[in-house]
């Protein structure tokens, strides 16, 4: 499969041209030590049905949908999460350390363009998404996963909701979920299984065998978003920063063993998908544009295009090296060259990282 590479002297990575997903997303953190955190699907390399997805067939690291979710409102495009992660993405030009590609079809008449960019002295991709043209209510989002070889901690920005679909996610035979369905979440360390117990949405993985997703609505006023995931036995802590005006929401796909359909096959565990976005849940588009839940509370799930102002999606996630003790960060604060995560004991890390960027 075709790739567009890119490196610096902390990050390497590779665009794919089918579906513009990030792969081989690897860090270079202290001493040289390399970190590969992002997942991959585990069947890339096999003979695949000529029927499966682009999307799945080339599912990895991140990826952008517009729409997020069901395509179901794009005459002819069942696609889920869209032409954006689907589609063809034919490089415009290439740097060292960027790259640019144009989405080969539009989207509801407007032209995609991708940005993906690397700085030196920085463990941070950096990507933008702009919409030129089109027309009509559109959601959208980033699809970053990360694999849980060992244990993370989850940690958040401050937010206003959180809580889980109207409906499970699986079904039996097909799959699995263990959450209840729906539920506010007043404290995802304490959010209600379907058989009445408790689980920590903190922590993961958790049981095995299902198949989960939930989501938080941030905090709007913050000047930034994040959400982090340290792994304490690897030594890292893993960061996402957004604006939260752009990209409200943060969907939390917990995806371990609950499908046992093709080509999941019950083999598809410890991954967890952080993905930013503007969306209503993950029900697609017909629900974001449409009146819901979260527009009831004044929150945004779609943008609007136009003709005269292009959209223009931004996005950042990192690496930053952390000692065996750190733990879940309760805390990101900006400084003019970076960075600040604190976790629950108050310990911190600085990184560098151009917030500007999100603007």
């Amino acid at each position: 499969m075709k790739t567009y590479a890119i490196g610096s002297d902390q990050v390497s990575l590779a665009v794919t041209e089918i579906g513009g997903h990030l792969s081989g997303v690897t860090f270079t953190l202290d001493g040289g030590r390399r970190v590969s955190p992002m997942h991959t699907a585990p069947w890339i390399d096999e003979d695949l049905p000529e029927d499966l997805p682009p999307v799945l067939a080339v599912l990895r690291g991140d990826f952008f949908c517009a729409p997020f979710g069901a395509s179901d409102m794009i005459p002819g495009d069942t696609r889920a999460h869209g032409a954006t992660a689907n589609g063809i993405w034919r490089e415009e030009n290439r740097t060292a350390t960027t790259v640019e590609a144009v989405l080969s079809e539009k989207v509801m008449g407007a032209t995609v363009t991708k940005h993906v960019e690397l700085r030196p002295g920085q463990a941070v991709v950096f990507q933008r998404h702009t919409f030129a043209g089109g027309s009509g209510r559109l959601p959208f989002g980033h699809h970053a996963m990360l694999k849980a070889g060992k244990p993370l901690q989850l940690g958040f920005a401050p937010w206003i909701w959180a809580g889980t679909p109207p409906e499970p996610i699986e079904i039996p035979p097909a799959g699995r979920s263990i959450l209840a369905y729906p539920q506010t979440i007043a404290n995802p360390a304490e959010a209600r299984t379907a058989d009445g117990g408790v689980i920590d949405l903190t922590a993961y993985p958790g049981p095995g065998g299902f198949e989960d997703l939930w989501m938080l609505v941030a905090e709007p006023t913050r000047p930034f978003s994040w959400t982090a995931a340290t792994c304490a036995e690897e030594g890292w802590v893993w960061f996402g920063l957004k604006n939260p005006r752009v990209l409200p929401a943060t969907c939390v796909w917990m995806s371990n063993g609950g499908r046992d359909y093709e080509p999941w096959s019950g083999r598809h565990r410890g991954v967890i998908g952080l993905e930013e976005v503007c969306s209503y849940l993950h029900l697609g588009h017909a629900a974001s544009i449409a009146d819901n839940l979260f527009t009831a509370k004044g929150i945004s799930t779609a943008a609007t295009l136009d003709r005269a102002t292009p959209l223009v999606v931004s996005y950042a996630f990192g690496l930053a090296p952390a000692s065996p003790t750190f733990g879940a960060v309760a805390e990101v604060r900006a400084r003019r060259d970076g960075i600040v995560l604190v976790d629950t004991a108050g310990s911190s890390i600085f990184t560098p990282v151009d917030l500007a960027f999100l603007d």
